[in-house]
């Protein structure tokens, strides 16, 4: 074996380790393993969970959690969604969003967001209801999701969400035909997914979904379920082309199936099929200041499995442009569809037996925000929607403007 050769500079007496009596020697030994265990423990037992900058001398914590309140008031002028009775209120409001991430250390990824919100009119609405005046709306939404991301590229995942809404609601846009009406709403989805992913940004997902809306009086409530598969490619930092269809099945739960003239069947209950096509999108233009942009193309094939009375198409076009400064903050977007019914006449008269419906609905918002300071934004929101039918119950225009202040911490 070849002699270690100290340090040039440093001098060393031979042999004198030899000179330490055996008994002495093996406690300093003993003495060094108790002084590296002892540093060892006083390192923190997750210290891999929270990664430290050694230039810094910070720690990056394992979640980060953000909460926004919001106060809010505004102006709205048909607040039943009314082609005939449009009635105009101010109103005034409070919300909250809370949103949990975890960090991206491992293989685990979980994502929670609770959010909710409320408008109370502050003139008294009068629905055509004997007691039973609207005073506002409400919604609270729940979203978790799961994935796990391994070497191999599969990446299994679960996303669970609750929707409970109190509002006024186009109902038309389940292929009812009540119009707008007012109800309570409990939404319930499960949704697993298997994500595949290689290099250059490619991936693919395919899934299930299950949910189950439960609707008030005067609406029904049903199951919709079905796979759904995702193609996309992510070619830059948040930038990605995806395409994703869905085919659905929906059985109600005690809704009669309706005849071609839109009249109920007795004993017979009503199901439908969808199939979904959306392609997305999605591009960031600039970093600093923040410019991105969403387009996105979709259509909706609705059969009736009865006679085909609620047989429709629906295609269409959104869009939403979001600029983000240092303390400015802008968002503009905008939605149009058709829809075109097969064998729904407009009316039962004799004259209107061949004549189907057709439905344009429109959509623009806008939002404006001014940080101020830290923790504080002040914004103001408007919305416009607009629906032309050549049924009149379903033609309505509204508008809505919103200003308030959030507070995020």
């Amino acid at each position: 074996m070849a002699a270690v050769v100290p340090p040039r500079g440093v001098r060393r007496s031979p042999g004198w380790s030899r000179r330490l009596r055996p008994g002495v020697w093996l406690a300093i030994r003993l003495l060094l393993l108790c002084g590296i265990t002892v540093l060892q423990a006083g390192r923190p037992v997750l210290g891999p969970l929270h990664p430290r900058d050694p230039d810094l001398e910070w720690e990056i914590p394992v979640w980060t959690t953000t909460v926004t309140l919001r106060g809010s008031g505004g102006w709205r002028d048909n607040a039943l969604l009314s082609g005939t009775n449009a009635q105009e209120t101010p109103f005034a409001g409070y919300g909250f969003e809370a949103f949990v991430l975890r960090m991206p250390i491992d293989a685990h990824r979980w994502t929670l967001f609770v959010g909710g919100e409320e408008r109370r009119y502050l003139r008294t609405i009068d629905s055509g209801l004997p007691g039973q005046p609207v005073d506002g709306d409400a919604w609270l939404s729940t979203y978790a999701e799961y994935r796990h991301s391994g070497p191999s590229g599969w990446s299994p995942g679960l996303v669970g969400q609750h929707l409970y809404a109190n509002q006024v609601f186009d109902a038309s846009t389940l292929a009812d035909g009540l119009g707008s009406v007012r109800t309570k709403v409990h939404s319930l989805t499960a949704h697993p997914s298997l994500r595949w992913s290689r290099g250059r940004g490619f991936r693919m997902e395919l899934g299930y979904g299950w949910q189950r809306q439960n609707f008030d009086a005067p609406l029904d409530g049903f199951w919709q379920m079905g796979p759904r598969a995702v193609v996309a490619w992510d070619y830059a930092d948040n930038s990605a082309l995806e395409a994703t269809v869905r085919h659905e099945d929906r059985p109600y739960d005690s809704r009669p199936a309706a005849n071609l003239l839109g009249i109920p069947e007795p004993d017979s209950v009503a199901r439908f099929t969808q199939l979904n096509a959306d392609l997305a999108w999605k591009h960031q233009w600039w970093d600093k200041p923040r410019l991105r942009s969403t387009v996105r193309l979709f259509q909706m094939v609705n059969r009736d499995e009865a006679v085909g009375f609620y047989d429709f198409d629906r295609w269409g076009v959104a869009g939403t442009l979001r600029w983000e400064g240092q303390r400015w903050g802008a968002l503009v977007g905008a939605r149009w569809s058709h829809w075109t019914y097969d064998r729904q006449f407009i009316s039962p008269a004799p004259e209107d037996l061949f004549k189907y419906r057709d439905n344009k609905d429109h959509e623009a918002n806008a939002r404006l925000s001014r940080k101020l300071g830290r923790h504080a934004t002040l914004f103001a929101e408007f919305l416009w929607e607009r629906q032309d039918s050549n049924v009149p119950l379903f033609t309505y225009d509204s508008r809505t403007l919103t200003g308030g202040l959030e507070w995020e911490f």
